[in-house]
């Protein structure tokens, strides 16, 4: 039996429905990511634990530190209380305990805290994700509609980005449940194409139809001006930890995915018609 923490979230919603598909028996884990009790109750029986989730959408600091360290802290001293044997853990490329962003530094620390367990770990890094409902492809066409006639491209838009979309990562943390070569090894997948962030958003912008100026934005000066603009939201639309795309690149090999999984990623053209449908502007309001 499988549980899986964070499992209604943008990329656990995706996993249920594919172990529903696949007949895995699976379950979501409801409750606090802190609190003993219910990890204890919900851990009892489960022999793996897929680990999802995250404050990250919330971009408050002090969340991100109680859910994704001391909450993967609080999972993995009562899984060795009970029979899980592995957990997969969902991090992103530039974890980093050390590093100087907060994101990623929360990703480094459940990494290392995860990796001395004593358990058997599986740690997929991965680049940003896309997909329906997601707050980075839908978050970029939402900005730009309402920042008529232009769109911005923090640092010139230079930066290299290799999105993945969401459902070839779930297929790959799919994947991995039965490979027994990726025990206690981290591993770093990306999508099949790296672009610019600036030819990044064009074409996003020629799928949901779109045209605007490209304003390119120092970064120093937009770096100061995120909290100001969103951070007053209770679940802000851009926050430190998207502008954190434009500081620690995203990339991985090309053939990562295939290397490791056995199949190619889909190409973002082929993936983004979801764009497409009404209502974009106003998502960047939305959770």
């Amino acid at each position: 039996m499988i549980l899986v923490t964070g499992a209604t979230g943008f990329v656990g919603r995706s996993l249920m429905a594919w172990l529903e598909r696949e007949g895995i028996a699976a379950r979501a884990y409801e409750g606090r990511m802190n609190n003993p009790i219910t990890l204890r109750e919900e851990l009892e029986g489960i022999t793996t634990v897929v680990h999802l989730a995250s404050s990250e959408a919330r971009g408050r600091n002090r969340l991100l530190n109680h859910v994704d360290v001391d909450g993967s802290e609080r999972l993995v001293e009562e899984a060795r209380r009970t029979s899980v044997r592995r957990i997969i853990f969902a991090s992103r490329i530039g974890a980093d305990p050390l590093s100087m962003h907060p994101l990623l530094q929360a990703k480094g620390k459940a990494e290392r805290i995860i990796q001395q367990s004593g358990l058997e770990y599986t740690i997929l890094r991965s680049s940003s994700l896309y997909g329906r409902n997601d707050r980075y492809f839908e978050l970029i066409v939402g900005l730009a509609i309402w920042s008529w006639p232009f769109v911005w491209l923090p640092g010139g838009g230079k930066m290299g980005m290799q999105p993945l979309w969401v459902e070839d990562f779930v297929r790959c943390l799919v994947k991995s449940l039965s490979r027994s070569t990726l025990i206690n090894k981290t591993i770093t997948i990306a999508g099949s194409e790296q672009l610019p962030y600036a030819t990044l958003v064009q074409q996003l912008l020629d799928v949901a139809g779109y045209r605007r100026i490209p304003l390119p934005i120092p970064m120093l000066i937009f770096r100061p001006i995120t909290p100001m603009l969103f951070n007053w939201w209770y679940w802000p639309a851009v926050s430190r930890y998207f502008m954190d795309r434009f500081f620690v690149p995203e990339v991985a090999d090309h053939d990562a995915v295939f290397r490791q999984f056995g199949f190619q990623p889909a190409r973002i053209r082929d993936t983004v018609s979801y764009l497409r449908r009404s209502g974009l502007a106003f998502r960047i309001f939305r959770h």
